[in-house]
Order: structure tokens, then C-alpha cells, then sequence
């Protein structure tokens, strides 16, 4: 299962694919239960696609796109080959209840599943 968190900049990692033949990334991430949807498109692997690398990654932006918490379909696209995983996405918050940008780096950060 992969994991993201809400309102940061997350980098996933990938096993790569012989079938990937382009530096061109969609990612859907579609809520399990309910009807969320968010896609992120053109996105490049931080790698390349350098042969000495098995895999790639990608950075998925929860920033400036923000989710609700909860299990989604994480699904990456390239060209005609797509593949599905799990993902949960976790919300935070600052100990003091703010949830701002830079009081993530503030004294205690706090997880919550939904």
C-alpha cells in the first residue's frame, strides 16, 4: 500500500516497467468509497528513465491539490500501460490545531486516518 500525506509535496516510488518507454506520468487517484477523484497529469520521474535505476519517482503534489483522508485507487499511467495500487491518504495537523503550511514544521504533527 502507498502512503500520502495531505497538504505536502509526497514522493512515491515505483518498480519500473520495460513497458515504460516515455518520461510522461498520468497519476488518477480515485476514493474507494465515495467520489473523489483526483488526476495529476505530465508528471517525469525524478530519475529519468536512466537504466540504472529499477525504478521511478514521482512527486505528488497534495499542496496545491488537496484530498480528503481516507483509502483510494492510486492508478499510473504511461502511454498504453497502467498499473493499480492502494493508497491511503492521511490528513494532519499541527498539535495547536492549525493545519497551515509552515505549522507542519512546528513542535508535534499529529496523523489521522480520515
Amino acid at each position: 500500500m502507498k502512503r500520502l500525506v495531505n497538504n505536502t509535496v509526497n514522493t512515491l516510488s515505483f518498480i519500473k516497467s520495460i513497458n515504460y518507454v516515455i518520461n510522461d506520468f498520468d497519476v488518477i487517484l480515485t476514493k474507494v468509497v465515495g467520489d473523489e477523484v483526483l488526476q495529476l497529469n505530465n508528471l517525469s520521474s525524478l530519475n529519468g528513465l536512466s537504466v540504472c535505476s529499477d525504478f521511478i519517482k514521482l512527486n505528488i503534489d497534495l499542496l496545491s491539490n488537496n484530498l480528503e483522508g481516507g483509502e483510494y485507487y492510486l492508478t499510473l499511467v504511461n502511454g498504453n500501460t497502467e498499473t493499480s495500487y492502494l493508497c491511503l491518504v492521511e490528513t494532519h495537523e499541527n498539535s495547536n490545531g492549525s493545519t497551515t503550511v509552515d505549522a507542519v514544521y512546528g513542535d508535534t504533527v499529529k496523523f489521522s486516518p480520515y
